[in-house]
């Protein structure tokens, strides 16, 4: 009898289903991004704790921010920017599923903050990760770190 109830049970629920893909967009996954692209001008707001969602927002320091500028042709893009104490460039490609690499990451080799420290961006293998872009947030998450980096557009 279980055994009668558990394949009626699983025929309705497959029957149910396999009828809604008459609809055009039943079976397309939803983007993972607003946007297939990085490029733009965005001041990191905080780090967000990917665990327990605990933020670290940005102390606010007079004239000091964490700025990198995005430029890509969706493939491949190049970063610009600085953080409190350096000022930064490198480079990274877009992939897949909102995939992304930081190819090169480097600037000017001034002490950082503990904040702004953690801001400096991994390259070469242990540089993947994924990222979001809304109209105004963009946030980056890699692959084996416990934190995400949440930006906000600038311009």
């Amino acid at each position: 009898m279980r055994r009668l109830i558990s394949f009626v049970a699983i025929t309705l629920v497959f029957g149910l289903t396999a009828f809604q893909c008459g609809r055009e967009d039943c079976c397309v996954m939803p983007p993972c991004s607003e946007k297939s692209t990085l490029t733009g001008t965005w001041r990191l707001a905080y780090y967000e704790h990917i665990a327990t969602g605990v933020k670290d927002p940005d102390p606010g320091i007079d004239g000091k921010s964490v700025t990198y500028q995005f430029t890509d042709d969706q493939k491949e893009g190049k970063i610009e920017g600085h953080t409190f104490a350096n000022e930064v460039s490198g480079s990274y490609t877009l992939g897949q599923g909102c995939s992304f690499k930081v190819t090169t990451f480097g600037g000017t080799k001034v002490g950082e903050p503990d904040w702004s420290r953690k801001a400096w961006l991994p390259s070469g293998a242990s540089a993947t990760g994924s990222y979001q872009v809304s109209e105004s947030t963009l946030i980056i998450t890699f692959a084996l770190s416990p934190e995400r980096l949440v930006f906000k557009k600038e311009k």
